[in-house]
């Protein structure tokens, strides 16, 4: 029951309950007094609505805020653009989108009728199958802390993948024929040696954008870190690399020290001899700036349009390197290492078709009686 009162400053006091918990409104009279805790009312039952029975946006807001520290930032970014593909889907069956429905009655059909939209809207198979690895991994959570009794992702099957897998395609590994005639044409590009040193070592093009003046000594580079995307989505230089395995050393050869000397020297040319620090960067775009993958990428597909190659991406070299090394005899823990994958299973997944192919021709060549 309320219970009211006057304050020694001419005001009014009402006290109430609500679930155990005593709250206080004010007001200068009657009339105040009651239209305040009206509102106090309705903005605690609405608190409670909201943790109770969320709306699948509402609780997704909650669900990346309990993960941050947790998850990485950038982990976060792309989990949520790939949410809001799918959040956006509008269900005409309930007039609504599909992050508007409450978390408790999103149904398997409102889920597939997501995926239907989403491959009619030009995602690939695969593509859809990881927007809704998002969605799975929520309602997961959800599950666990038994916001809802049923997880509605396990009754929608994956799509099956109709187009080859990208390994296949333009993040495949170049033939020894293609990587001779791709140099060849690439002599001349402002990109030259961060294509050189991308195919050499494997590392990803972020990595290769924050390698800094004092990461190579020991005769080794070491990889400490990697470009990522701010909160406010602008491209900076990380703290740290894409995952812990990602910190790792490359040990130096001739062919690297080369390309590191020939892009100082091109550096010396475009900025002066002056040292301003050891975190200077040693790869940066043409202009300067931090190096990205999508000015790479269209330089890339450029000089294979020129050339008559089938297009590729900057990822393509990192495949190259793994392949080249497979094909060398070098052992997978080695291969994980140097490609700082986080497990062996991840190395093996993606470039196990070329052991394959390298098997073939170890028992081809074997004799031993």
């Amino acid at each position: 029951m309320a219970r009211q009162k006057k304050r020694a400053d001419g005001r009014l006091q009402k006290t109430f309950m609500h679930n155990g918990k005593r709250y206080f409104v004010y007001g200068y009279n009657a009339q105040e007094l009651e239209h305040n805790m009206m509102i106090k009312r309705q903005q605690l039952e609405s608190g409670k609505e909201l943790h109770d029975n969320p709306t699948l946006n509402q609780y997704h807001d909650m669900w990346t805020q309990s993960r941050k520290g947790t998850v990485r930032e950038s982990t976060l970014r792309c989990q949520l653009f790939q949410y809001k593909s799918c959040s956006e889907i509008f269900i005409d069956s309930l007039n609504k989108q599909l992050g508007d429905i409450k978390l408790k009655e999103v149904t398997p059909d409102d889920l597939r009728i997501v995926q239907r939209k989403l491959i009619e809207n030009g995602n690939s198979e695969q593509t859809v199958n990881d927007k809704l690895a998002v969605l799975n991994h929520l309602f997961s959570d959800a599950l666990k802390e038994r916001r809802i009794d049923f997880n509605p992702m396990i009754a929608v099957k994956n799509l099956q993948r109709t187009e080859p897998p990208a390994r296949d395609t333009f993040h495949r590994a170049l033939s020894r024929e293609e990587t001779d005639r791709f140099f060849e044409a690439a002599v001349n590009s402002a990109y030259y040696d961060i294509f050189r040193i991308a195919v050499n070592t494997g590392m990803r093009v972020g990595e290769i954008g924050a390698l800094f003046e004092s990461d190579i000594y020991d005769d080794k580079i070491h990889i400490k870190r990697t470009l990522t995307k701010s909160e406010l989505g602008n491209m900076v230089i990380g703290d740290s690399t894409k995952t812990t395995k990602g910190q790792r050393d490359i040990p130096l050869n001739d062919a690297i020290s080369e390309i590191i000397d020939h892009q100082k020297k091109i550096n010396r040319m475009l900025y002066g001899d002056k040292v301003v620090s050891m975190q200077e960067r040693i790869f940066k775009a043409p202009e300067g700036g931090l190096l990205v993958s999508a000015p790479t990428n269209r330089e890339i597909k450029r000089i294979c349009k020129r050339i008559g190659i089938e297009p590729f991406t900057m990822h393509s070299f990192r495949a190259t390197f793994a392949t080249r090394m497979i094909e060398s005899g070098i052992q997978p823990k080695t291969l994980q290492e140097l490609l700082g994958h986080t497990s062996i299973k991840m190395s093996l997944d993606l470039y196990g078709h070329v052991m394959d192919n390298t098997k073939k021709e170890a028992m081809k060549n074997l004799r031993i009686v």
